[in-house]
């Protein structure tokens, strides 16, 4: 489970100002494995959790909605698709619009952001060691983060997409100008 250190009301409503922004945009991340009533509710599952959950009731709800495929097909081969599918893109796309909410967020108070650790792993990937810590403006993450919708385009430096565990908190760094 992620420890979401500035989860509060005020970070959900830039969250929520980010995903209504990308709904209106057609710029969600959608899963491949979605049924087609996966992709028609996902929207609307994701502002729920944005306003009054986390990315386990948001992998919860995917999963009650049957939002995913039973199977995948790749090339000749079918195969089930993984028990843990919607809980790994439940994370990934929580931890995305938290990241963006906290980044707004950070941007109009003037701060700079951190890279935590904010999802315990058993052994860390050497590259999300060595930028924990790192600060970082939030405009720069931000645009990273919109630029690269499933996380793996974002470049060195930056928390990737699904499995990360890495996220971004807020700091009293005045952002550098």
């Amino acid at each position: 489970m992620f420890n979401f250190e500035n989860l509060d009301q005020k970070t959900r409503q830039y969250m929520l100002l980010e995903a209504q922004e990308a709904i209106r945009t057609s710029q969600l991340n959608y899963s491949q494995r979605f049924t087609e009533q996966g992709i028609e509710r996902y929207p609307q599952l994701l502002l729920e959790a944005i306003q009054s959950g986390n990315e386990r009731t948001l992998a919860a709800a995917l999963k009650q909605q049957e939002c995913f495929n039973s199977h995948e097909k790749h090339g000749a081969v079918v195969r089930k698709v993984p028990e843990n599918a919607e809980l790994t893109f439940a994370e990934g796309e929580f931890n995305n619009f938290y990241m963006r909410g906290v980044c707004h967020r950070a941007f109009g108070e003037g701060h700079m952001v951190e890279i935590y650790r904010a999802k315990a792993a058993s052994s860390p990937r050497v590259a999300s060691n060595l930028i924990e810590g790192n600060l970082e403006d939030p405009r720069r993450v931000l645009l990273l983060i919109k630029n690269s919708l499933d996380g793996s385009k974002r470049g060195s430096g930056m928390p990737a997409g699904s499995n990360s565990g890495l996220s971004v908190r807020l700091t009293v760094v005045p952002v550098q100008k």
